[in-house]
């Protein structure tokens, strides 16, 4: 299948008018448990307290031989924590005294760092403590597993290198495994363009007391954009020195390390992390290296995160994963982008090619569908949650328009999942999703494109962190809002979903922002809706 060149594909700000213009047309609208340790291999996981081929090792001894000399502070691009296990957690940082140089300005040689975890912020009580080597192979990024750590519980962590401390942060484990925790509190966020604005939205996150964040994908953008608000100031990425380069830029941003110094994260990756809307091995444009290209963005994915993984070998990357909260919640963190077929259509957004209603295309690939059949057969859990990139809901406004390169692109794959939790009658299943820089609640029926089928499941979109929203989008939000299954649906704001998840309910709270146009705004939650246990509809506050 060709695909027509770059410039001829909708963007994102593009679509949704287009969505209205079509549907006018038309004259109609349709409406549409394991732990973190299994990250994708269900087989050969679990305690990973080894992390020797990490790139960041922990080690009882220091790397022999006197250091060089630091240029100035390493720790420019902060620290974070991710992968919460009930008796440990990843912590990472990467040494980079000025990120945006080759080499992050470090010199070529492994360097020693010191790590330690506290019950305090004041390292009064340290726990656990060691050294880690920092590899210039994995662009000095540190990997530590902490284990032995007790479950359900709050630590300080902090490293140390040369002369140099990095601030201090917060992280947590998750409750036992057999556990029955009474609540869990998240925040869902996506989509943060440099070039489209400022993450102000962390800031008001940074107050909520939130046990994780998961991020559902594109986390920075790999393309050469200036402006409207800032600009990438480089070219679009290529090889392991640009996508360094670009992380180390979108990293530096201190409301995002903020918000990473406040509790754990865990990660999805979408398309931007590599190429926009790339499909499995396929680019969006004619690329004969296109699979060297994705093993260098995979490559400094993984060297910029704090991931329960080994550094990444080729091209191919597992992440696919679940997070278990005791036993209330059990989260499957899919992979939509690696596995996928290409979309449909040439990809072209618009009304449906011939018969693409019949398109079995996967977006999981077999492997990771039965792997999530099979999770959703045997869990516990009280809580089902499917956190994946793109809008799983049927909005493709009776076939007047359709965006190929989501769930309503791949429309056999999405019914045979809906039919699979229909058989099986899973009870309180949530879908969260983003990408599309709305933000949305909706109901989702057994049947995708039936709004009058019985609902199943409820879906949370959403919107971005700082990617701009799209044009007239005023008058999107008038067709959407007459989707009968959509309860919400802002196409205007940027911000971030808060959940407080508990054995009785579910509750949604839609947090937005003015602007973000500057590093700080004033925000608020706009909308509040709830998923009650047993009740697979929303219902307003």
């Amino acid at each position: 299948m060709t695909r027509p060149p770059r410039s001829a594909w909708p963007n994102r700000r593009q679509f949704l008018l287009q969505a209205l213009a079509a549907a006018a047309a038309a004259k109609s609208v349709a409406c549409g448990g394991s732990e973190t340790s299994d990250t994708g291999d269900t087989g050969d996981t679990g305690d990973t307290s080894d992390t020797s081929d990490t790139g960041g090792s922990t080690t009882d001894t220091p790397t022999t031989g006197e250091q060089p000399v630091l240029p100035s502070d390493p720790f420019t691009l902060g620290i974070a924590s991710g992968d919460p296990l009930p008796d440990s957690v990843i912590l990472w940082t990467r040494l980079a005294p000025t990120p945006l140089e080759l080499g992050g300005g470090m010199p070529p040689e492994p360097f020693t760092v010191t790590w330690e975890v506290a019950t305090d912020e004041a390292f009064g009580d340290i726990v656990t403590s060691g050294t880690a080597d920092a590899d210039p192979t994995f662009a000095h990024s540190v990997h530590v597993d902490v284990t032995s750590l007790s479950p359900d519980s709050w630590y300080w962590y902090r490293f140390k290198v040369g002369s140099y401390t990095s601030a201090a942060g917060r992280t947590r484990t998750t409750p036992a495994r057999d556990a029955k925790p009474e609540t869990l509190r998240f925040a869902s966020a996506c989509c943060q363009a440099y070039t489209d604005g400022y993450p102000a939205a962390y800031v008001h996150m940074q107050k909520e007391e939130l046990d994780f964040v998961v991020f559902l994908g594109d986390y920075m953008y790999e393309g050469a954009a200036t402006g409207p608000v800032r600009s990438h100031g480089t070219p679009e990425p290529m090889d392991i020195d640009g996508y360094r380069a670009r992380y180390g830029l979108y990293k530096g941003q201190p409301e995002l390390q903020a918000m990473h110094q406040r509790c754990p994260w865990v990660f999805l990756w979408d398309d931007h992390e590599v190429e926009n809307n790339y499909a499995g091995e396929l680019p969006q444009a004619a690329d004969p290296n296109f699979l060297v290209r994705r093993a260098a963005a995979y490559q400094a994915f993984y060297e910029h995160m704090p991931l329960r993984l080994a550094p990444p070998t080729g091209a191919d990357y597992k992440i696919y994963g679940t997070l278990d909260w005791g036993d209330l919640a059990t989260f499957w963190l899919l992979d939509t982008r690696q596995y996928r077929d290409d979309q449909n259509c040439d990809d072209m957004p618009g009304p449906g090619c011939a018969d693409w209603q019949k398109y079995d295309g996967t977006l999981l690939g077999d492997e990771q569908e039965a792997w999530l059949e099979d999770g959703l057969q045997s869990s516990a859990a009280l809580w089902k949650v499917l956190t994946n990139q793109v809008v799983f809901s049927s909005v493709n406004f009776g076939g007047a328009f359709v965006n190929f390169d989501q769930w309503d692109g791949y429309p056999v794959a999405r019914q045979r999942l809906l039919d699979f939790i229909t058989a099986e009658a899973l009870e309180n299943v949530i879908i969260i999703s983003g990408d599309l820089h709305v933000g949305g609640v909706g109901d989702i029926g057994a049947i995708a494109d039936d709004e009058d089928s019985p609902v199943v499941a409820a879906e949370i979109v959403t919107t971005s962190i700082s990617s701009a929203s799209i044009d007239d989008a005023e008058a999107v939000g008038g067709l959407v809002a007459g989707l009968k299954r959509i309860r919400h649906f802002n196409a205007i704001s940027r911000g971030y979903v808060s959940h407080e998840v508990t054995r009785a309910q579910w509750k949604i709270s839609c947090f937005v922002i003015d602007t973000a146009d500057t590093p700080t705004s004033p925000g608020s939650v706009e909308a509040t809706l709830y998923v009650d246990v047993g009740v697979p509809g929303l219902r307003p506050a």
